[in-house]
């Protein structure tokens, strides 16, 4: 009777015992008197050892319940613990959280958080309605960083059991707690949750402390941006214009003493700056397009050919000084791209090959393709590029943050054709140049199914 329900039961049962063991079994029967003094002796230790095992037994019960309770909680920390360890994020967690305690059916949880005017905001178990007493707990509950509500000695006319998930710099979001209709919050459940409390309060935390380490780094990436781009301004683009003004103020202060042919020379070079800045700024549109997905594809049918004779041809005055060859075969198949992003992404390879190559070095620009790709390939005989900076070369402003040993540019040919190629599903590649020596850049593109010609 003790090892089923309590001691009471089990000390009724043994008086029972002792009484009915009376009336059977010791002369006079059927009656309560008793005549020798050894069966009284009897009886009060048969009384004494059902009362004893009974309160063993009791004991035995409720600590088996503590280890069930204890197994329980066990579980529901390993199975939570388990959830939120996937979790990298705030909204993971609170997920995590509402998928493991959706499943107690007896009761209604919810966690709420502060928005930006100080409110309430529910991240899940919404939406629900509270009253004043209710907000009022709440309140109290995250001012102070002390459970209240239902079940307290705090605030308890409300409904909801409110507990705060805390860590060393105060709340970070509280739990709340309604039994349902017809249901009570047991201390086992109570206990339960305040375990269960710990480590969501460590992964809201942590999931904190991941936001603030992104947030610094975007920060410190932000800053370091905006430090290479003020150093490109000043550098890159500032070059130009003081070669331009210089040729201008020329002319204008001696105007004819300056003979034609070198009034000639200063108006080709004044050109020759205008287009290398026309060719930075639009370096910096394209980044900034490509950025916010505004780059549209009008992709049709055109020649690989067609691609490479335009590219050399806008670059002439920049190639001149180099021993330029050329190898693209008449046969290769037709490319369907955006044409002019294309030759963009192919002249700011060639020239970045040109700003690092020797005088009167050699540059060499072939095209191939096979089963699946074409691939646009410029070799130079420059400085080339170690093993591992060969990945950073398409970060934005790598050549500025290195300041004048990056040589003149911004740093943004090399990003924006990888953005431009890479919308067209290609991919680049970087491997040593000419004889072993430089760098050999290619642009790797996809081929489709040819379109069908009339005679």
């Amino acid at each position: 009777m003790a090892v089923r329900s309590s001691l009471g039961p089990a000390l009724a049962c043994a008086a029972l015992s002792f009484l009915t063991y009376d009336f059977l079994f010791i002369p006079p029967n059927f009656s309560f008197r008793i005549q020798r003094e050894e069966d009284v002796l009897t009886l009060l230790f048969f009384l004494l050892m059902a009362a004893l095992t009974g309160n063993l037994a009791a004991r035995q019960r409720r600590q088996l319940q503590a280890l069930r309770d204890t197994q329980e909680e066990t579980s529901e920390l390993l199975d939570l613990s388990r959830k939120l360890t996937a979790a990298t994020d705030r909204q993971a967690v609170v997920s995590a959280a509402a998928q493991h305690l959706t499943g107690w059916s007896d009761l209604q949880l919810c966690l709420l958080n502060r928005d930006a005017q100080s409110g309430w905001k529910v991240e899940t178990g919404g939406p629900l309605e509270f009253t004043e007493a209710e907000r009022a707990a709440a309140d109290w509950a995250w001012q102070h960083d002390q459970p209240a509500g239902a079940g307290t000695g705090t605030l308890p006319f409300g409904r909801w059991w409110w507990w705060p998930l805390s860590v060393e710099d105060g709340p970070l979001a509280l739990l709340g707690v309604c039994a349902k209709e017809g249901q009570t919050l047991s201390g086992q459940r109570r206990r339960l949750l305040t375990a269960l409390s710990q480590p969501l309060a460590q992964a809201l935390a942590r999931a904190q402390l991941a936001d603030d380490l992104e947030a610094a780094r975007l920060h410190g990436e932000t800053e370091q941006l905006r430090s290479a781009l003020l150093a490109s301004v000043s550098h890159d683009l500032r070059t130009p214009l003081t070669c331009m003004r210089g040729s201008i103020d020329s002319l204008l202060s001696l105007g004819e003493a300056i003979p034609l042919e070198d009034r000639r020379e200063l108006l080709e070079g004044t050109r020759d700056e205008a287009e290398r800045l026309d060719r930075y700024i639009q370096n910096l549109l394209d980044m900034t397009r490509l950025g916010h997905g505004a780059l549209k594809l009008a992709r049709d049918w055109v020649s690989p050919a067609d691609i490479v004779g335009s590219a050399l041809n806008r670059l002439r005055a920049v190639l001149a000084p180099l021993q330029v060859s050329t190898e693209v075969p008449a046969q290769l198949p037709l490319l369907f791209v955006h044409a002019a992003l294309i030759e963009q992404a192919l002249i700011n390879v060639l020239e970045n090959a040109a700003r690092f190559s020797p005088s009167h070095g050699r540059l060499q620009l072939s095209a191939g393709a096979d089963d699946t790709e074409l691939f646009f390939s410029v070799s130079d005989e420059g400085p080339g590029i170690p093993e591992a900076d060969r990945a950073k070369i398409f970060d934005m402003f790598y050549t500025a943050a290195r300041g004048d040993r990056g040589g003149q540019g911004t740093g943004l040919g090399l990003a924006i054709c990888q953005g431009m190629v890479g919308a067209h599903g290609g991919r680049i590649s970087v491997a040593d140049g000419i004889e072993g020596r430089g760098t050999c850049i290619t642009l790797h593109l996809p081929l489709q199914a040819q379109p069908a010609f009339e005679n």
